[in-house]
């Protein structure tokens, strides 16, 4: 309660704060000088891994995430001790927003394909469903287009490219780009999982997957649930990449973003696949098999 009275202060006055949370203001200042905790030896040093952490991810990670981490490298901890410690040393994560419920408009229709991935996003293989979508990125005040396709096997980013305009040609970039990522010569099989976006109810999208033998899923119409997974990616992208890398201008912007992609697939840990990263994910699977 205290800890929140310091946080506000600076927007609220002690006394109201004091007020509203049922305190004395004299019991706050006698909490504000009493001695401060010493930290023992093996906090500290458990500090500074977890301040090596912290700082290898640009500050994108939580406690959990750190203590996972912290796991995957033989230190066991649990995830509050990791938050108090960040805490006293004023270590926060990057937040993301909470993603929109606003429900999209969609113009009039072309193809309408069938839900196929109906909300289940697990995949017991790779290259089974593929989710993809177009996001706007602002560079400066330009708008740039981010389309993308992850494996939902591995949450994997197989592809993403960006262009001036979201039309067809930056959708088959990104479609061919993942299937040469993933070494196939067609997507025989493939269910590619989409918004019910002009593009993706075009012709040539239509006759794209009958070249490329993939099978078109859409989400409900006006319903960002359906495409969640790739909808919350594209959250976390606008949030962590500036973290990393600089975005303010269009000469560094594609340099920028195939370094965190790359970050994203070899060094992020994810807890959909057991707290580590996509490419060891699929490793492991590679070599299980």
């Amino acid at each position: 309660m205290f800890e929140a009275i310091t946080f506000l202060r600076k927007d609220y006055s002690v006394v109201l704060l004091c007020k509203v949370l049922g305190v004395s203001k004299s019991g706050y200042y006698a909490y504000l000088n009493r001695p401060k905790r010493q930290a023992s030896q093996e906090e500290i040093q458990l500090l500074k891994h977890i301040k090596r952490i912290y700082n290898r991810h640009k500050g994108t990670y939580g406690a959990k995430r750190i203590a996972k981490a912290l796991k995957n490298e033989g230190i066991i901890v649990n995830h509050k001790k990791v938050e108090r410690l960040m805490r006293e040393a004023n270590l926060k994560a990057t937040v993301r927003q909470p993603k929109s419920t606003k429900e999209s408009k969609t113009k009039a229709a072309g193809f309408v394909y069938e839900n196929l991935i109906s909300r289940d996003f697990e995949a017991t293989h790779p290259n089974q469903k593929w989710v993809t979508d177009i996001t706007e990125f602002l560079v400066g005040a330009k708008k740039r287009y981010v389309s993308a396709i992850m494996d939902l096997f591995n949450r994997e980013i197989l592809a993403c490219e960006i262009s001036s305009s979201p039309n067809y040609e930056l959708v088959e970039t990104t479609v061919r780009k993942a299937m040469k990522k993933r070494k196939l010569k067609d997507l025989e099989g493939v269910i590619i999982h989409s918004d019910q976006g002009n593009v993706y109810r075009s012709l040539n999208y239509h006759l794209l997957s009958k070249e490329l033998h993939f099978l078109p899923s859409m989400s409900r119409k006006a319903n960002c649930w359906d495409n969640a997974v790739i909808e919350s990616f594209f959250s976390q992208l606008k949030t962590e990449l500036p973290c990393f890398y600089p975005v303010n201008e269009l000469g560094t912007i594609e340099i920028s973003f195939k370094k965190y992609i790359r970050y994203f697939n070899e060094g992020r840990i994810q807890k959909r696949i057991g707290f580590i990263s996509p490419k060891q994910y699929y490793l492991n699977y590679q070599q299980a098999a």
